[in-house]
C-alpha cells in the first residue's frame, strides 16, 4: 500500500545523521499516544524507536512507512485523542515526522497526502 523502495546498496546515512530527530519525534509520539489511551499505537511506535537503537534501518524503514503507521482504521496517523491539546501537539509531532522522512530520502507513496490533511488542520486549529 504505502511501498517504499530503496536501492539495496543505498546505504541509511542521512537517516543516522538525523538519530537524534527522528528519537525525538518518536518518543514524543510515544507519549502521547499512551497518554491518550492508544496503546496499540505507542507499542508500535516502541517498536520503531527499538528497531531504530538496533540499527535495523531496513526493518524501520519498512515499517514507518507500513500500514500499522499510514493504513485505516487503528493506524497511528488516525487515532482518536480527545484533548484538542494533545491533538494539535500529535499533529504537529506527525509533520515533523513526515518532513524528516521527505528530507532523509525514505517517505513511501501515499504520505503525501496525509501531510496535507494534517497541514490543513494546522491552519484551521
Amino acid at each position: 500500500m504505502f511501498g517504499f523502495k530503496k536501492n539495496k546498496d543505498e546505504d541509511f546515512n542521512l537517516v543516522l545523521e538525523e538519530r537524534a530527530n527522528f528519537l525525538s519525534i518518536l518518543m514524543a509520539l510515544m507519549q502521547l499516544l499512551k497518554s491518550s489511551g492508544n496503546n496499540a499505537q505507542s507499542d508500535f511506535i516502541h517498536k520503531l524507536i527499538e528497531l531504530f537503537n538496533q540499527n535495523n534501518l531496513d526493518h524501520f524503514v519498512k515499517l514507518i512507512n507500513g500500514v500499522d503507521m499510514w493504513g485505516g482504521a487503528g493506524a497511528v496517523w488516525e487515532v482518536y485523542i480527545e484533548d484538542q491539546n494533545k491533538v494539535k501537539e500529535f499533529e504537529k509531532e506527525m509533520l515533523r515526522l513526515i518532513s524528516l522522512m521527505e528530507k532523509t530520502k525514505i517517505i513511501g507513496n501515499g504520505i503525501k497526502p496525509i501531510k496535507k490533511i494534517f497541514e490543513d488542520n494546522m491552519k484551521t486549529g
